[in-house]
């Protein structure tokens, strides 16, 4: 996944929108970006996975 796709997403899902969450690590959800997939997860369940076709 590309740096500017990257930073669109990390925008986008930056705040949980169940809880308001802004954390991760520590347990307070996680935040994981590889080749063409990024997922964010939050403590409460909340999670967001994108795949994109690179």
């Amino acid at each position: 996944m590309n740096i500017l796709r990257t930073l669109e997403l990390v925008n986008k899902y930056s705040k949980c929108p169940d809880c308001g969450s802004e954390h991760v690590a520590n347990g307070a959800g996680t935040l994981t970006v590889e080749d063409d997939i990024f997922i964010r997860t939050c403590k409460c369940g909340w999670s967001v996975t994108v795949k994109d076709k690179e």
